[in-house]
């Protein structure tokens, strides 16, 4: 059999084949039947990090009596993981605390709610185009985040030593995402969410 043999180039990357950018994205919370102020219901909200945009599904084993040397693997239930989103912690920005204070309304029934609102969302995650070319960047991929609230919210340590910024924290339970990604490559090429 002969030698396979391949012509080598200086560097086989190309534009469009680079790997999309993890640092440019936006975070849209879209509260329906809120008890926050009608401007604040739909929120483009600067975050500077979200993690945990993964699902995984349970193995269920499978022995069968006259065929037991391996297992058969099934798949079970899938979860979501929760989502965690940090940003620093800024003068006059209380929406997330709001949203916290609206489901202790919802689950205490401490008044102000006459069951007709609802403390779920539903959240836009959209990776944007880099590098741009336009004035307007393209959504090349998105994630829309279903039933979520606030399970916790967590804000960073107090240090006179140190040099930085105050942060906040909210991890989202949710009932999952659909996701979407651009066909190809350029400004011509996004997506839209349903």
């Amino acid at each position: 059999m002969g030698a396979t043999t391949t012509t080598q180039k200086p560097s086989l990357a190309q534009l469009q084949t680079d790997p999309l950018r993890n640092f440019k994205f936006q975070v849209m919370i879209h509260l329906a039947n809120s008890t926050l102020d009608s401007s604040k219901r739909s929120n483009q909200l600067g975050f500077m990090s979200v993690s945990g945009l993964s699902i995984t599904t349970d193995v269920v084993v499978y022995r069968q009596g006259g065929m037991n040397t391996t297992t058969q693997k099934m798949p079970g239930q899938s979860d979501f993981a929760p989502i965690t989103l940090s940003r620093g912690l800024i003068c006059g920005d209380s929406d997330i605390y709001a949203w916290l204070k609206q489901l202790f309304m919802v689950m205490q029934g401490t008044g102000g709610n006459d069951g007709s609102y609802n403390f779920r969302a539903t959240m836009d995650i959209f990776l944007l185009d880099h590098p741009v070319t336009t004035s307007s960047v393209t959504y090349k991929a998105g994630w829309r985040v279903y039933n979520c609230w606030p399970t916790s919210i967590a804000f960073g340590d107090l240090d006179s030593g140190a040099n930085g910024v105050e942060l906040q924290q909210i991890t989202l339970a949710h009932e999952g995402w659909d996701f979407k990604i651009a066909s190809k490559y350029g400004p011509g090429s996004g997506i839209s969410l349903p």
